[in-house]
């Protein structure tokens, strides 16, 4: 609903700005926007980083318009449920500390929310085998991983600092139950 106010509008936008009909079509995951955009049914998509590289080598002449300027220092957050007695990481050695327990990601073709957090990890000498279940869960997006976390059904949850931020200043976190206890270097 909030996506479509905000992009109806920024539609609107475009089509008085540049005299072209500009239509907001909302697609349900990643994989859905890779897919309308490599058939024609989307012109212009605003991708982050994993699928808009799969975008582009899906469809030929694909060009990157724009990036924001806060995509050229991004940052992922880890976050743990208060129960789960993690305490905040100071140096990227110490997520050694996850192996063995329930962490999430939000979907798995999210560069902030999956990716990055993985590629971390992995640096760390974190596989995801070593999580408990033997590998992560799946949230399908930052803010779900917020709540998985929250409700004690995952430990431990990687996501967008950008939407962490905001859920917290929205009053959408309980800091009792749920806190940032690793935040990665940038990342463009």
């Amino acid at each position: 609903e909030k996506l479509n106010r905000l992009y109806g509008s920024l539609s609107d936008e475009l089509s008085d700005s540049l005299n072209v009909a500009v239509r907001y079509v909302p697609v349900s995951n990643y994989a859905a926007a890779v897919s309308a955009f490599r058939s024609g049914s989307l012109d212009l998509v605003w991708f982050g980083g994993l699928t808009g590289v799969r975008a582009r080598l899906q469809t030929p002449g694909a060009t990157v318009l724009a990036q924001r300027d806060i995509d050229a220092e991004f940052t992922s957050v880890f976050i743990a449920n208060g129960a789960s007695g993690l305490r905040p990481i100071t140096s990227a050695d110490q997520l050694v500390q996850l192996k063995g327990r329930r962490l999430a990601f939000g979907s798995e073709s999210s560069t902030s929310g999956r990716l990055i957090p993985q590629y971390f990890l992995g640096e760390n000498g974190v596989t995801m085998a070593d999580l408990a279940g033997g590998g992560p869960g799946f949230s399908g997006s930052h803010d779900a991983t917020i709540a998985l976390v929250e409700s004690g059904a995952y430990e431990v949850g990687a996501l967008n600092e950008q939407v962490w931020r905001s859920n917290v200043n929205e009053g959408r976190v309980d800091p009792n139950k749920v806190a940032v206890i690793w935040r990665t270097p940038p990342y463009v």
